[in-house]
């Protein structure tokens, strides 16, 4: 008879122990990992969060790698595409699981996390070095270790950290006062919300506010959205149907790199909230490449993970969108169509918001911390002490409207630019018959865009359609839909597909029908998110100036402002975030 093994009893997972013993007002937990592998210590702690009863009811996990890992799990793999250097937002279970995936050279890369982690586990403290152990670290953060000399263990020590005898860990609370570049949990603020509902208004129910909106009830506020027209869809997003798509540019900038966060972004939202192939799909996009523009970054700069979100278009891609074969054109493997309206709606249907239509905010007013809407009359219409100013063009409006106690500080200006566009459309039953069966299944864009065969959703259609367009007029603020744009639209449709130009130029317009609205840019071209600078303005915060990228970008901006609101890792790179900061105007 063979002799009894003993098995062992399986490791304590290092997060879990800790965040079990996590003070009461807490209820986030951010653990952070200095080597992600192949994943394996990330689907562990999800799978004790998942059965733990002390689990915290947000868990946040940051990891980095030096390079996009390979052999991942199925369930990982699915979600990890496209893993470009730089910091990828993955989120499970909801959005109450997200992972923060850093690729990048260590130590270097972790200067894109922000905010200190409650747990770290560390494979190299040699690679890492103890001060920058030391900055990842807020009062009480607990730190393991699985390789280190006496002399690394020792200069722990040196930087505050206090050891435990029995196993390779330590607790950092240094004799001195910390002072870091990084944001910390405010216990004293935490706590305080604990105690008292956290509400805020939000002004305007397009697709930013929306997006702010659902970011923020899904973290527990009760959230007011106030908007001045009858119904939804009166503004910018009543665009009945519109693209996701990444940006390509040569040297890989800040406007392709914001983008792509946010196309992972608007899928992972749409994937929890809409219908595919109905609301939304993932169609994939070609991009017809006007005059060579767009052109993909060259070698190191567009590894594979690159290619995963854009690449060179095939010549039967080509040909099947109306290109000669020889045309410069992009295939974008990671993108497709939303009607918006549907996303909006879904995002307002949140049991912890509340959308009062045919409130127009005149003025804003602080009075005993907190912010007052009031009407044209000066009657109150809600307050907070949290506002979201998410109305577009309207906004400065608003920020002009607030009284400044003292003119040391000049007042926050966004210098916004009205983007007027029209859009054509129609149902597909009204094209010719070889161009009807001759159209891609997937979009074009480029000099304007093709989507077609959508399912009707709205009440104005009941079969299915075509859209295309945009007409793209500078601070033109006529939304009456014109004949001359029709004419327009049919031409630039034309010219993106070439080679069905006779036949389309041949569509009756007396048969389409027309929409129109205004967007809002900023000059850099980047969106203005969170708080102003000045200190008359806390607590009251923008998300705004996306231009012709609200689909793209406004879930993105809406989690970027809820994470700091929140006192969470951010959802992006924070150099990334910074650069769309609404202090820079103010």
């Amino acid at each position: 008879m063979p002799p009894k093994v003993m098995s062992l009893p399986p490791t304590p997972n290092f997060h879990a122990s800790h965040w079990k013993k996590r003070a009461a007002w807490q209820t986030t937990w951010h653990a952070l990992e200095t080597s992600f592998g192949c994943g394996k210590s990330f689907l562990e702690t999800l799978k004790v969060w998942q059965s733990g009863p002390d689990s915290p009811p947000q868990l946040f996990f940051t990891a980095f790698t030096s390079e996009a890992p390979t052999k991942l799990s199925h369930e990982l793999a699915a979600v990890c595409f496209g893993l470009l250097p730089g910091v990828h937002r993955v989120v499970f279970e909801g959005g109450r699981v997200q992972l923060t995936l850093c690729i990048g050279a260590a130590p270097n890369i972790a200067k894109e996390i922000d905010l200190a982690a409650d747990s770290i586990c560390v494979d190299d403290q040699a690679l890492w070095g103890v001060k920058n152990l030391a900055r990842l670290c807020q009062v009480g953060s607990k730190i393991q270790w699985h390789q280190a000399q006496d002399s690394q263990i020792r200069e722990l020590q040196s930087v505050g950290f206090i050891l435990d005898e029995s196993t390779p860990t330590a607790c950092y609370r240094p004799a001195w006062e910390v002072k870091s570049s990084l944001r910390h949990r405010a216990q004293s603020e935490l706590i305080s919300n604990s105690q008292i509902k956290q509400n805020a208004i939000v002004i305007g129910a397009g697709l930013a506010g929306s997006a702010v909106a659902h970011s923020l009830a899904h973290r527990g506020w009760q959230v007011e959205v106030l908007d001045k027209a009858h119904a939804l869809g009166a503004g910018a997003s009543g665009l009945p149907a519109g693209l996701f798509a990444t940006h390509v540019s040569p040297d890989n900038n800040v406007l392709s790199r914001i983008t792509r966060d946010g196309v992972r972004a608007t899928v992972q939202r749409a994937q929890e909230l809409l219908a595919h192939g109905r609301e939304w799909q993932i169609s994939h996009l070609l991009e017809h490449r006007y005059a060579g523009k767009r052109q993909l970054p060259e070698g190191p700069l567009w590894p594979a993970a690159g290619h995963a979100w854009s690449t060179p278009a095939s010549e039967f891609q080509k040909q099947v969108a109306g290109l000669n074969e020889s045309t410069p054109a992009l295939w974008h493997a990671m993108a497709g169509w939303i009607q918006t309206q549907a996303l909006v709606k879904a995002q307002l249907a949140h049991g912890n918001i509340r959308l009062s239509t045919q409130s127009a905010v005149a003025k804003l007013v602080f009075s005993n911390d907190l912010w007052q809407c009031l009407d044209a009359s000066g009657n109150l219409i809600a307050k907070a002490p949290q506002v979201i100013i998410a109305n577009a063009y309207d906004g400065q409006a608003l920020i002009d409207s607030v009284e400044l106690q003292t003119q040391k500080c000049p007042r926050p200006h966004l210098p916004a630019t009205a983007l007027r566009g029209q859009v054509s459309l129609g149902p597909m039953s009204i094209l010719p018959i070889q161009l009807r069966n001759t159209l891609p299944d997937f979009p074009v864009n480029g000099h304007g865009s093709y989507i077609g065969n959508l399912k009707p959703i709205q009440a104005d259609l009941d079969e299915p359609y075509w859209i295309v367009g945009s007409s793209f007029q500078r601070n033109d603020f006529d939304l009456q839909t014109r004949g001359a744009d029709q004419l327009t639209n049919r031409q630039q449709w034309a010219e993106l597909m070439p080679e069905f130009q006779d036949d389309i130029l041949h569509i009756d317009l007396e048969q389409t029908s027309s929409w129109a609205a205004s967007r809002m840019a900023l000059p850099d071209r980047l969106p203005a998110v969170g708080e102003f600078a000045h200190p008359e303005f806390k607590g009251l915060n923008v998300c705004t100036g996306m231009g012709a990228r609200g689909i793209s970008w406004s879930v993105l901006c809406g989690e970027l402002l809820a994470a700091h609101l929140n006192h969470e890792p951010l959802p992006m790179a924070a150099s990334l975030a910074k650069l769309m900061a609404a202090s820079r105007f103010g």
